[in-house]
């Protein structure tokens, strides 16, 4: 029975990508024990998940993958600061990721927080109605600033070769 979960994981480990198998990882190893443990954060290395995932030059993945809101609001963690990598701030194995465990309570805030609904945008749905109805709706207004004439540059422009054609006449 326990060598048919290792050939599960195993199987299951090569199809995974690997943002999935780092999130999958730092939860299991890092967010759930320290939650049981009622941590309040938690500190990641990024060299660390690298080597325990047995992964070479991989780290840019790990990097974004642990910057990433998905992985934190997946993970019910929140970033306090990252500290120890190179002062360009890209991604290297010495980056430290200090996370702030969420409750349980946050963090279904914080999942209903982020799933879009798109009810903003409906919210803006005939917004210039009135506005448009008092120009004679959205043609005739394109219309009259179609024949308003030229644009400010434009005018700005005929205006100066006006005044030098009146200087040179002098």
């Amino acid at each position: 029975m326990r060598n048919e979960c290792i050939v599960m994981n195993v199987f299951r480990r090569v199809a995974l990508k690997p943002t999935e198998e780092t999130k999958r990882h730092v939860i299991s190893t890092y967010v759930r024990p320290a939650r049981l443990k009622g941590e309040k954060t938690i500190q990641v290395r990024v060299g660390n998940v690298q080597k325990e995932l047995g992964w070479t030059n991989r780290t840019p993945s790990v990097f974004s993958t642990l910057s990433s809101k998905e992985f934190q609001q997946e993970a019910g963690v929140e970033l306090i600061e990252k500290r120890g990598g190179p002062a360009s701030g890209g991604p290297s194995t010495t980056w430290q990721f200090v996370f702030r465990v969420l409750g349980e309570d946050e963090k279904a805030a914080s999942q209903a927080k982020a799933t879009p609904t798109g009810s903003g945008l409906l919210a803006l749905y005939g917004l210039c109605a009135d506005t448009f109805k008092a120009l004679g709706g959205g043609e005739e207004f394109l219309r009259r600033e179609r024949e308003w004439g030229p644009d400010v540059w434009e005018r700005y422009q005929q205006e100066e070769l006006e005044r030098r054609n009146k200087e040179a006449a002098k």
